[in-house]
């Protein structure tokens, strides 16, 4: 072996060694890819660490009545995006993921105050019946372009039948569950290039 390079190798397994460990083990998926794998093969990445980008469609409420949202005594959030279930804790939310919610929340919150002034103007009479159903239409419009042009988000995560989408028959005898969920460490705001699509980067 060249004793040249042998400083070089040492440098690059340091440099490895050094990095965050979450960041250096993150596997890139695309998101259909992703999911591909999941369904058709899930025994192959069940305890993978992925990083993929897609739509967040909501972000449950806390807590979801009826729906399992510890792991390892640790309080989590969930979220589903156009093709997965995650979940993540919630110490980790305050970051692009507690901007998203923070946004859409004062959208609704916006909506809610002008669906209260309408009502108010009704009962008062300084609007027809036919002029509050209008602009209540216009108003569940704007509800609507909330989550219409759905946030883009960067998941980092490991895929894991964590318990958080349903009960478990038979967990006592090691049966677990069916379903997968992106246990993740964190959400980031996606690179520019992920808004002209998200399918072919």
């Amino acid at each position: 072996m060249n004793r040249r390079l042998v400083p070089t190798a040492l440098a690059v397994v340091a440099l490895f060694a050094l990095a965050p460990e979450a960041d250096a083990l993150y596997l890139f998926h695309l998101r259909k890819d992703l999911d591909i794998a999941i369904r058709e093969k899930p025994d192959d990445i069940i305890g993978k660490q992925v990083v993929f980008t897609d739509e967040l469609v909501v972000l449950w409420p806390t807590p979801v009545p009826g729906r399992a949202d510890a792991l390892e005594g640790t309080q989590h959030v969930l979220f589903d995006t156009t093709y997965f279930h995650c979940a993540i804790p919630q110490n980790a939310v305050e970051t692009y993921l507690g901007e998203v919610w923070a946004d859409a929340q004062k959208g609704y919150g916006e909506a809610g105050k002008k669906l209260e002034e309408i009502n108010d103007q009704l009962l008062a009479r300084t609007l027809s019946e036919g002029e509050a159903q209008t602009q209540r239409k216009e108003l569940y419009w704007e509800l609507y372009r909330v989550w219409r042009n759905k946030p883009i988000v960067t998941v980092f995560g490991t895929v894991a039948r964590a318990d958080f989408w349903g009960p478990v028959k038979g967990k006592d005898n090691g049966v677990a569950t069916e379903a997968v969920t992106i246990v993740t460490d964190k959400v980031e705001r996606p690179r520019e290039r992920w808004y002209e699509t998200l399918d072919e980067n």
